[in-house]
Parts: structure tokens; C-alpha cells; sequence
């Protein structure tokens, strides 16, 4: 078997495998097709990402999209803690940590397969 390189939030969920979700923060783009900052629910089932809102708006790739971008630091926090809860209640309990990117994973995905430190 092949050895897993885990550099980024995707590579976390797909080393774990089952039904894994996340909290990925989105950077403000405001060229064209862009929007404000904010969070994105994703999911990944056994190394496939899916689709956790089919209804949103075209520039989420169908990823729920939490909105933070007015508002400051509380604008962001209260953006999470709305996505996060969204995730919870859509697919039950789980507890979420920061990764080493910023964005929120399942704890025992990131005891188990923690993004390392890249050397200098």
C-alpha cells in the first residue's frame, strides 16, 4: 500500500475515509464571479467529494456557503459558528477543531491525520 501524503484539508478527509465534513474558509474574491469572504460546508464520503447544497449559487460549487463578509472578526465568528451548526444538524454530532490551514475538521480526523508543519 502506498504511503498517504497529507498537505492540505481535502487530503485530511480523504485519508479518513467514511463520511467526513468540514468547515473551509473562503477568501474574499471580488473579480468576476467572485464574492465576499465566508465559510463553505464540504463533505467527502469515502474519498468523493459531494455536494452539500445543490440549490446554491453557481460560484459555490454546491457547497453551503456561510457568509461573513460584513462585520469584522464577530462577522467571521458568527459565520462559523452558523455553518457549523448547519453541519451538525444536517449530519448529526461531530466535534470540530482547526487544522493547520485555518479551516475546521472533525477532531479525530485531525489527531489521525494531521497537515504537517512544512520544513524550512
Amino acid at each position: 500500500m502506498s504511503e498517504i501524503r497529507i498537505i492540505n484539508t481535502y487530503d485530511q478527509m480523504k485519508a479518513a475515509q467514511g463520511d467526513r465534513i468540514a468547515i473551509l474558509k473562503q477568501n474574499a474574491d471580488y473579480g468576476r464571479g467572485g464574492h465576499g469572504s465566508g465559510w463553505h460546508v464540504h463533505r467527502v464520503v469515502n474519498g468523493v467529494p459531494m455536494q452539500t447544497d445543490r440549490n446554491g449559487h453557481w460560484s459555490d460549487h454546491g457547497f453551503k456557503y456561510f457568509s461573513s463578509h460584513r462585520g469584522g472578526h464577530a462577522g467571521v465568528r458568527a459565520a462559523l459558528a452558523e455553518a457549523i451548526a448547519w453541519a451538525i444538524n444536517r449530519y448529526g454530532q461531530r466535534e470540530f477543531v482547526r487544522n493547520r490551514w485555518g479551516d475546521y475538521v472533525e477532531r479525530e480526523v485531525n489527531e489521525a491525520f494531521p497537515i504537517p508543519k512544512e520544513p524550512r
